[in-house]
């Protein structure tokens, strides 16, 4: 499971909204003295994202509560190998048929560049479908409380 602490927006039925900084493994990198990638990641994990999530333990969470939010690892993989590698397999084989069937540099990037455009709009109607199910939605795992105890579900 992979897990994040965020902070309790409000409430609904069933639902939590909340509110949590990005982070990024930059502060884990033993490079990241010397990384420029360290400075884009400084800025972005410096935003604040809200989401609602699902409580489906029924957890008793107030505004304000730190809690701990977790999505499933395999979940997670498995829509990053859609997003990343739908678009790019679908790119070279199209691409690849064009240079095969029709021989000129032109068409293979025209090729190439429609079997990306076709590649995002598959894994966008994929990502639809898959929203759909739970395994693919972050849910709220347990309460922080006093930062060194912890709730359960």
């Amino acid at each position: 499971m992979i897990e994040e602490n965020a902070t309790v927006v409000s409430t609904t039925a069933g639902r939590v909204l909340i509110e949590s900084f990005r982070s990024s493994a930059c502060g884990q990198c033993q490079a990241r003295h010397s990384c420029g990638q360290k400075a884009i990641s400084e800025w972005a994990s410096s935003k604040m994202t809200q989401l609602e999530i699902d409580n489906p333990h029924g957890l008793d969470v107030g505004i304000g509560d730190k809690v701990v939010v977790g999505i499933d690892e395999g979940s997670f993989l498995k829509a990053s190998a859609l997003m990343y590698l739908l678009p790019l397999v679908v790119m070279l084989l199209l691409g690849g048929l064009a240079n095969r069937w029709i021989g000129t540099e032109v068409s293979t990037i025209i090729f190439s560049f429609v079997g990306l455009v076709v590649g995002f709009i598959g894994a966008r109607l994929l990502g639809r479908q898959l929203e759909k199910s739970c395994q693919y939605k972050p849910v709220l795992l347990r309460i922080l409380l006093n930062d060194t105890r912890v709730v359960e579900s």
